[in-house]
C-alpha cells in the first residue's frame, strides 16, 4: 500500500511538472498557475510517502505520526525501558516470580539491560539522556536502560543499543536468572542453555501509568532445559510458595483473575504475556533469533 501509493505520487508529481514545462513553453501562464497548484499538493505528499517507506518498523511509524499530529516534537521527553524476558516452560505452565516492587504480581524472570562501562556517560554527551524518575533510583535499578530522552535522539539511541552499545548481550542473560532463581534457592543449577525467540517493541504511545510518551521493548528468550532441569522444575511445580509460581497461558492471558471461583484481582503483570508461545509470531524476528546460547551461572 506504500509503495502504490508512493508510486502514484511520484507519477502526478512528474506530470505537473511536465505540464508546467509545457505550458511555460508556450506561454500559456493559466496551465502552468494550475499545474503548480496541483504540484503544490502532491510534493509534500510524495515526501511524506518516501518518509513512509523508511519507517520499517510499528515504533517509527507510530513516532511519525505523533509528529505530523502534532502530538510530539522534537523536544518531547521519551521514557524508555528496555528489557529482556525468560520463557521457562514445563509441561503447560510457565515458571513466574513475584515482582520485588511491592505490586504483589508474578511476572517472567528478567528484568531491564544493564549499561555497562563508560556507556551511560556517552548516551548522556550524546543523547542527554536522563535517568528515570518514576522508579526509585537504587543499586537494583542503577545504570539501566530505564531512561528518560527528547523525541529526536530516540532513532539513533535505538541504533547504538542494537550496533554500538556497551551493555548486557543476548548472548549473556545471567545476571537475572542467578538473581531470581540462583541466589533465592529457588533453583541450583550451574549453567543454562536458552534460545532468543524475537523481540517484542510498542508503538511509542502515552503510558497512562507514568503519564509520558513510552517505547517499550522486551527480548523473549526460552530455556532450553536439560533432562535434569526438566526434573527440577517438575519438582517446583508440585511445591507452594509465595516467591514463585506457574500459570497456564490461559491465566497468563486472563492476568491470573479467575472469574470460576470469584477472585477477580489481576495477580499476573500484563508484560508476562510477551512470553507465552501463542504470542511468539507477534514478536519481530531481528538479527540472532533462532541462535542458542550456553552460559555459566
Amino acid at each position: 500500500m506504500k509503495i502504490c501509493k508512493a508510486i502514484v505520487l511520484v507519477v502526478l508529481s512528474m506530470l505537473s511538472v511536465g505540464v508546467i514545462l509545457l505550458f511555460e513553453i508556450n506561454a500559456w501562464p493559466v496551465g502552468s498557475s494550475l499545474a503548480g497548484i496541483a504540484l503544490g499538493f502532491s510534493l509534500p505528499g510524495l515526501v511524506n510517502s518516501i518518509q513512509d517507506l523508511l519507517d520499517t518498523t510499528n515504533w517509527k511509524t507510530s513516532q511519525r505520526k505523533l509528529k505530523r499530529g502534532r502530538f510530539i516534537e522534537d523536544s518531547t521527553i521519551i521514557r524508555i525501558s528496555f528489557a529482556y524476558l525468560y520463557r521457562i516452560k514445563i509441561g503447560n505452565k510457565y515458571l513466574l516470580v513475584k515482582n520485588e516492587r511491592g505490586t504483589g504480581k508474578y511476572q517472567p524472570v528478567g528484568g531491564v539491560y544493564k549499561l555497562l562501562g563508560k556507556e551511560k556517560m556517552e548516551l548522556r554527551n550524546r543523547y542527554q539522556v536522563k535517568d528515570d524518575n518514576k522508579i526509585p533510583l537504587d543499586r537494583s535499578s542503577r545504570d539501566d536502560y530505564r531512561l528518560r530522552l527528547e523525541n529526536r535522539y530516540l532513532r539513533k539511541f535505538v541504533k547504538r543499543f542494537d550496533r554500538k552499545a556497551e551493555r548486557e548481550q543476548i548472548y549473556n542473560l545471567s545476571r537475572e536468572f542467578r538473581e531470581e532463581l540462583i541466589e533465592k534457592g529457588i533453583i541450583n543449577w550451574s549453567q543454562i542453555t536458552y534460545r532468543f525467540c524475537g523481540r517484542h517493541m510498542t508503538e511509542l504511545h502515552f503510558g497512562d501509568h507514568f503519564q509520558y510518551y513510552e517505547l517499550l521493548l522486551a527480548d523473549v528468550v526460552e530455556l532450553v532445559p536439560t533432562p535434569e532441569q526438566e526434573a527440577d522444575l517438575e519438582l517446583l511445580v508440585k511445591q507452594q510458595s509465595d516467591i514463585y509460581r506457574f500459570a497456564t497461558a490461559d491465566e497468563i492471558t486472563s492476568l491470573g483473575v479467575d472469574t470460576a471461583s470469584g477472585d477477580l484481582r489481576e495477580n499476573i503483570a500484563d508484560h508476562t504475556l510477551k512470553i507465552i508461545q501463542e504470542n511468539e509470531g507477534q514478536l519481530m524476528r531481528i538479527s540472532g533469533v533462532g541462535k542458542t546460547y550456553t552460559i555459566n551461572l
